[in-house]
C-alpha cells in the first residue's frame, strides 16, 4: 500500500473523531471531499495568465473573490480544520490537468519568521505543503527560512511590495542539497507574485533546476491588463 492510500485511510479513520467540513460554509462533507457542492459551483478556477519573475511556471486553483477569499482569511487566523487538504487538493487538480504533477522532485513551502510562526501556531503553506506530499507522492522540506518580519503586503503597492521582500528568504543551513531539483513552491494566496518571485530567485540560486510556483487562489490586479481572458503580466 502506498504513501496516498495509507493518508486516505488515516482521512477516514480521523473523521470519525473531527468531522470533515467544508472550508468556506464549514457544512459536514465527506471525508475526501474538499469542498461541499454548492461552494465548489461558486469557486471561480483560475483561468488568467501570470508570470512570476525567476519561475517556470506559475499556476492556481482558483480566482480570490467571495467565499474563497473569506475562507483564505480564516485559515490566516486559525487552523480551521479541512482548509490545508481542501486548498492542496485543488493546486493538485491543476497540476494534473496541465501534466506538471509528476515535474516535481520537491515541495517547497513559502515560510514564515520564527517569530509570526511562534504567534499563529502554524504555517498555512507548511500544511498545505504536507498535504501535497501524499497527493502527489512527493517529498516535501522547509527549504526556506524567512530571516526578518515584512510589512503587510496588502498594504502596499506593487513595487513597494517587491522592495519589502528584497532578501527577506535565504535556503537553510540544515536543508538537503536542492542542486538539480525540481521544485514545488507553495503558497495560499498570490497578489502581484512578489513573494513567489523572491523566493523563486533564492532557490534557483541555491541550484534549483526549475520551479513551479503554485497558489491555491489568485487576485485579480486592478491596475494591471490580468484577466479572465488570459492576459499576461510580470
Amino acid at each position: 500500500m502506498n504513501r496516498p492510500e495509507l493518508h486516505n485511510i488515516y482521512r477516514l479513520v480521523i473523521s470519525w473523531l473531527y468531522p470533515n467540513i467544508c472550508p468556506c460554509c464549514e457544512k459536514y462533507i465527506d471525508y475526501n471531499a474538499a469542498f461541499c457542492d454548492e461552494c465548489s459551483i461558486e469557486i471561480k478556477p483560475y483561468d488568467g495568465s501570470y508570470v512570476i519573475k525567476y519561475a517556470d511556471k506559475f499556476i492556481a486553483a482558483c480566482f480570490y473573490e467571495g467565499i474563497v477569499e473569506s475562507a483564505v482569511l480564516r485559515f490566516k487566523k486559525t487552523d480551521c480544520g479541512n482548509s490545508y487538504y481542501a486548498f492542496a487538493y485543488r493546486i493538485a487538480e491543476v497540476l494534473r490537468e496541465k501534466g506538471l504533477s509528476s515535474a516535481t522532485d520537491l515541495i517547497v513551502p513559502i515560510p514564515l519568521t520564527k517569530k509570526k510562526l511562534s504567534e499563529r501556531g502554524y504555517n498555512q503553506t507548511e500544511l498545505m505543503a504536507k498535504e501535497l506530499r501524499f497527493m502527489l507522492n512527493v517529498p516535501y522540506e522547509n527549504v526556506l527560512v524567512k530571516k526578518s518580519d515584512t510589512v503587510e503586503q496588502k498594504s502596499l503597492s506593487a513595487s513597494q511590495r517587491r522592495e519589502n521582500l528584497r532578501g527577506v528568504f535565504t535556503v537553510s543551513p540544515k536543508a538537503a542539497d536542492i542542486a538539480g531539483k525540481r521544485i514545488l513552491l507553495i503558497d495560499d494566496v498570490c497578489t502581484t507574485g512578489s513573494t513567489l518571485s523572491e523566493a523563486s530567485e533564492v532557490l534557483k540560486e541555491a541550484g534549483a533546476k526549475t520551479v513551479i510556483a503554485a497558489a491555491f487562489a489568485k487576485t485579480i490586479m486592478k491596475d494591471t491588463k490580468e484577466n479572465r481572458s488570459g492576459s499576461d503580466t510580470q
